[in-house]
């Protein structure tokens, strides 16, 4: 799981990379979160039982866009 739960804080880290996303929320703001990762290009995906949650830049080297 790459959602860090503190103090009522929920904030977002790369599963490629340390990348932390820049801001926190609120536990009742989660889907904000996600709206807004992902519209910064942030890709999330269901891996089994886990959700993997991968930055812009490594989401775009996964999918061969970067040189």
């Amino acid at each position: 799981m790459t959602v860090i739960r503190h103090e009522g804080q929920l904030q977002v880290t790369c599963d490629a990379c340390p990348l932390t996303y820049r801001r926190t929320y609120a536990e009742e703001d989660f889907k904000i979160l996600v709206e807004e990762i992902k519209a910064e290009g942030w890709k999330i995906e269901r891996q089994g039982a886990e959700w993997r949650h991968t930055c812009s830049d490594c989401a775009k080297w996964a999918a061969g866009r970067l040189i």
